[in-house]
């Protein structure tokens, strides 16, 4: 062999084991940020450059919903604290804000079921409750604010029980006071409580609201009703609401129950489509759960990736305005093992993921840092996870 070739053999096994080790490069996870209640959905800021976090608040404190500010070196300071929350009547975990859709300068919180509904007096039974700590539970609110708003650091409201009826009772609230008008808060829709569901044993018993997804389209909102199992519009001129797509409930493989329920869980917007996450029912059979779309101008409804367990968010990554790979995020990848929470990698919908992390304690939300991090709320641990190195 000359010289010559054997050089060249050395420089082309040099960048191959260089590219190798590039792609093979390990992912890790770090904790971001701790002390959060109940952190939900985490969502990116770019002019401000931070992100927002919703926090359903702790069950038992009433009303203790946060929505909070975290920074680059991983600091926490709150947006608008006291947001409507309570123990859900299922397992009494705290409900309250859940998703989020930044626009411009409005900012658009989903505020969950809380306790509006109680335990029934026969199993798997929710009747409503006459004394619910808020009137504006399932419910989106508009927090506007000026553009040097943050500048100002006019921000860290509390919000009263008489604040919430304000709200309740259309009134527009300036948060900060008049003279400073730093932001306002208003009721922009809201959705019923629950739905009447009959029982020859509990004539009273209803179907619980859960908002957990959230995006806008011009003047309307589209929200998840992981409770309803639908996806709803709310008109923003004049805050009328109705249903947009229903999901009926899914056979069950494993056959008991003959059926489980859909639970949208998650919204994001691609395009002109809507990407919807499903959790699906207990008891959360492997591979029935999915990512599915919704063309926005013409009513058609698809699969888009299928073979999931306890989908709860998918992260659309565009280029060129064409949404190429995705990442999706499932709230435990095991029924049994809590801390099995998975994040896969598609490079296109069809073709086999990679696994990213699947030791996440219950995640519920992701959003992508501007450098290619992912942080991840984990609503039980009340903290985010920063996951560096993903392809």
């Amino acid at each position: 062999m000359s010289k010559n070739k054997f050089s060249l053999l050395v420089i082309v096994a040099f960048f191959a084991a260089f590219f190798v080790n590039v792609e093979t490069k390990a992912q890790t996870s770090s904790v971001f940020v701790v002390g959060l209640k109940a952190p939900a959905k985490i969502i990116y800021a770019p002019r401000q450059d931070f992100f927002l976090v919703s926090e359903a608040g702790i069950a038992s404190v009433p009303n203790s919903g946060r929505v909070s500010i975290i920074t680059d070196d991983g600091s926490r300071y709150t947006l608008i604290d006291g947001l409507p929350s309570g123990p859900g009547a299922t397992n009494g975990a705290s409900l309250g804000p859940s998703a989020l859709w930044l626009d411009g300068d409005s900012l658009y919180i989903a505020i969950g079921n809380g306790n509006a509904t109680v335990r029934g007096p026969a199993p798997g039974t929710e009747i409503p409750n006459p004394n619910p700590n808020s009137p504006i539970f399932s419910s989106v609110l508009e927090y506007n604010f000026s553009p040097n708003f943050f500048r100002r650091g006019h921000f860290g409201y509390e919000l009263s029980v008489s604040d919430h009826t304000r709200l309740a009772n259309g009134e527009t609230l300036f948060l900060g006071g008049f003279e400073q008008q730093s932001a306002t808060l208003r009721l922009a829709a809201d959705f019923p409580d629950f739905a009447p569901s009959p029982r020859p044993d509990v004539p009273n018993n209803v179907q619980p609201s859960n908002p957990f997804g959230l995006v806008g389209v011009g003047n309307r909102l589209y929200m998840a009703d992981a409770g309803q199992n639908n996806i709803q519009t709310a008109y923003l001129r004049n805050g009328r609401t109705q249903v947009f797509f229903a999901y009926p409930p899914r056979a069950n493989p494993s056959l008991t129950p003959p059926a489980v329920e859909a639970v949208p869980s998650g919204l994001r917007l691609c395009g002109n489509k809507l990407l919807v996450t499903f959790l699906t029912g207990f008891p959360f059979p492997a591979g029935l759960a999915d990512v599915r779309q919704i063309d926005l101008e013409t009513g058609a409804e698809s699969q888009l990736i299928g073979g999931l367990r306890m989908a709860i968010d998918v992260l659309p990554i565009a280029d060129e305005g064409f949404c190429q790979t995705f990442y999706t995020l499932e709230y435990m990848s095991s029924a049994t093992t809590p801390t099995s929470g998975r994040i896969q990698h598609f490079i296109s919908p069809g073709r086999q993921p990679t696994v990213i992390v699947n030791n996440l304690a219950m995640p519920t939300g992701m959003a992508l840092h501007p450098n290619g991090d992912l942080l991840v709320t984990e609503i039980f641990a009340g903290r985010i996870t920063r996951i560096s190195n993903i392809p």
